[in-house]
């Protein structure tokens, strides 16, 4: 069965599906094609945005069930425009795999230009532009680290894009995913010496290698020999290495000492949650470039930037569902408004509408150090006021879930370097001090109201 004949199988499945409206069917899945199918990838497209949410919010765990039900392969699913696929062809008879064909999709929407930046990204921009504009020059290496959905990925095919821009393919740049990149060395591994040498050479004709989430490395010492030399190489003829992962440097499991340390020798530079002005503008730039942000009142998106500003993804997730919510109860020309926001989202975990709040995490911990909130938010350097301060930052990062930026904010206008770093201490002597730990397990009952 090609993939034409399994995905009119498929359509003609869910044209029979009761619980899918006739009108959902004719409008966003009728039209749709199945673009590739590779190991256990398989692309869809449409030509609406909107189909898009309708499938990722409602459509996508039936259309893996049949899928499954009719080839037996469990397939992982995404859902791409049909309009983005054509801007750079694939020929369907040849497929690709899917990796491919979603880097030919999203590679040029990743640019400097595209990125949205704010308080919370604002220093990792600059670093990332300024190493794209003077490869290994600036911070060799440049470590990037946050959680995931914070930009990592984007602002790495921004710098290979500026390059391209800057040098006319002058320069040559390398993107690798860190588990691609384990997966080759230990292909290489396997091969002899002699081909394991020709692999690290190889790396000589680019000018850049960029290493993305390079966690996925971790405890694999072998495959850690073959990049630390390369590593070392690139450093020595002063290429440029920048590198993402989802901690700082020295919290890195897994890496020996010494890679750790070359790790560190650059730049390392965070990327934290996007505060709510930052949350906003991504929302209505990714809004605009779908041609739906008519489609939202101001204060629907507003509800949206407070409550899932804590990555892109769940950003992006709560449009999605919103759209879907959309299409299942509203007429076409009817905006979203802060009603139908609430409605959609009315049991789902929002992270605003907590009973804890920043103001009694203060009282909390002033109250058993005995201070005042205004001796917290001073500038004061006495022992048991910092320590109060930086325990109070330490809980509206881990019960909030707030921003570093905002948390400043909360304490007086800190940057979040000093809001990381205040975080950090309590958590290194949590790990360290039993007693430490078992007062702050305290202090988080009562926070909590236990």
């Amino acid at each position: 069965m090609n993939t034409k004949e399994l995905w009119t199988e498929v359509k003609e499945i869910l044209a029979r599906d009761e619980s899918i409206p006739p009108e959902i069917y004719n409008y966003y899945i009728s039209d749709t094609n199945l673009y590739t199918v590779s190991d256990n990838n398989c692309l869809i497209t449409t030509k609406s945005e909107i189909a898009i949410g309708v499938f990722e919010a409602g459509l996508k765990d039936k259309i893996t069930q049949i899928l499954k039900s009719l080839t037996g392969i469990e397939y992982h699913t995404s859902f791409e425009l049909e309009q983005n696929i054509n801007k750079n062809p694939i020929v369907a008879n040849n497929v690709d795999t899917l990796n491919n064909a979603k880097k030919t999709i999203y590679y040029e929407n990743y640019t400097f230009e595209n990125f949205v930046s704010g308080d919370s990204n604002q220093e990792a921009l600059q670093a990332a532009l300024a190493v794209a504009q003077d490869l290994g020059n600036k911070w060799n290496p440049l470590f990037i680290y946050g959680d995931s959905g914070l930009g990592k990925t984007h602002l790495l095919y921004a710098i290979k894009n500026k390059v391209e821009e800057l040098y006319d393919g002058q320069l040559k740049v390398k993107y690798l995913r860190a588990d691609e990149f384990g997966k080759i060395a230990m292909d290489i591994l396997n091969q002899g010496h002699q081909v394991i040498e020709a692999f690290k050479t190889s790396y000589d004709q680019y000018d850049c290698l960029m290493i993305d989430d390079i966690q996925l490395l971790a405890k694999r010492n072998k495959t850690n020999e073959i990049f630390f030399y390369i590593f070392n190489s690139y450093i020595e003829k002063n290429k440029q290495i920048v590198i993402t992962s989802d901690k700082y440097p020295d919290d890195l499991g897994g890496f020996e000492a010494r890679i750790i340390s070359r790790f560190s020798y650059g730049l390392s530079i965070g990327l934290d949650s996007p505060d709510f002005e930052t949350a906003l503008k991504i929302l209505e730039q990714k809004l605009k470039q779908q041609r739906n942000l008519s489609l939202f009142s101001e204060e629907a998106l507003e509800f949206i930037a407070l409550n899932f500003n804590s990555d892109v993804r769940k950003l992006e997730g709560a449009i999605k569902r919103l759209l879907f919510f959309a299409v299942m109860n509203k007429k076409p020309d009817e905006i979203i408004t802060l009603k139908d926001v609430e409605k959609s989202f009315k049991d789902a975990p929002l992270q605003n509408n907590e009973k804890i709040t920043s103001k009694k995490i203060k009282q909390v911990i002033a109250d058993n150090y005995n201070i005042t909130i205004k001796a917290m938010m001073s500038k004061t350097r006495v022992s048991n006021v910092m320590q109060a301060r930086q325990l109070a930052m330490y809980f509206c990062r881990t019960l909030l879930d707030d921003p570093f930026t905002r948390i400043g904010v909360e304490f007086g206008g800190k940057d979040h370097t000093t809001v990381m770093n205040s975080v950090k201490k309590v958590e290194n002597q949590i790990t360290t001090n039993k007693e430490f730990k078992y007062f702050v397990n305290s202090i988080r009952k009562k926070i909590e109201g236990k």
